[in-house]
């Protein structure tokens, strides 16, 4: 009886060491922080933002707005270039500068080079 405990219990360990180990799967953040003026603007959250942004810029607007510096700090051009985007594509009505779950859908479908670092950082709906 004894025996038959500690593999029940070498079992239950093994398993759950080997969970542990398992990588993660890339999963979108749907609680992940806004990005804005006024919000936490998390470095990683912001670069990833930028990339996103210079991305859906130099595909649709590439003679109408220029890129944006990415260099993780939430400022006046970053500011600026959501709301151009939010503008042109969510429409005037959700051009308010925050990143929220509606501008990082819009974001994570352009966000190339970063795309799986960024699931954690850029507030998403699904």
């Amino acid at each position: 009886m004894p025996e038959n405990l500690a593999v029940r219990v070498g079992v239950v360990a093994a398993t759950a060491l080997a969970a542990l180990t398992l990588p993660a799967s890339a999963q979108a953040q749907p609680g992940a922080s806004f990005v804005g003026y006024g919000q936490a603007n998390n470095a990683t959250a912001v670069k990833c933002v930028q990339n996103g942004l210079n991305n859906i810029i130099s595909d649709h607007y590439a003679t109408q707005h220029d890129l944006i510096s990415v260099d993780s700090v939430f400022g006046p051009e970053t500011d600026e270039a959501i709301r151009y985007v939010q503008y042109r594509m969510l429409g005037a009505s959700e051009a308010d500068g925050v990143v929220g779950p509606k501008t990082g859908d819009l974001i994570m479908r352009y966000e190339f080079g970063w795309y799986t670092t960024c699931f954690p950082y850029v507030p998403t709906s699904h």
